[in-house]
């Protein structure tokens, strides 16, 4: 699996590429002389940008689910203890003896 550096940069690399290329399309005699060439040209543009926004939403989605996984760990080192989950249920059954019903 690739980690999340490597696709970071990636997607960086993509990204600057894609902006070079849309910098310097502009200076390019060639682009206006054959219209296979200016195609192709903004198909590998198109490629890069892509490229970018998909390394962007795979680190999105590799964020949350560490965040998940986080969250998931401290419940069990809170409320998912059996010790605690022992002790509230004893305080709330000690607070519940003490109340008088309400009538």
């Amino acid at each position: 699996m690739i980690s999340q550096r490597r696709w970071r940069v990636i997607g960086g690399l993509a990204l600057a590429s894609s902006a070079a290329m849309m910098i310097f399309s502009l200076q390019i005699e060639a682009l206006r002389n054959s219209q296979l060439l200016f195609w192709a040209y903004w198909l590998v543009f198109l490629v890069c940008l892509i490229i970018a926004v998909f390394c962007a939403f795979l680190d999105l989605r590799y964020i949350r689910m560490q965040q998940a996984i986080a969250e998931r760990e401290l419940f069990r080192e809170t409320l998912g203890e059996e010790s605690f989950r022992k002790a509230l249920r004893a305080r709330q059954e000690s607070a519940s003896k003490q109340t008088p019903p309400e009538s």
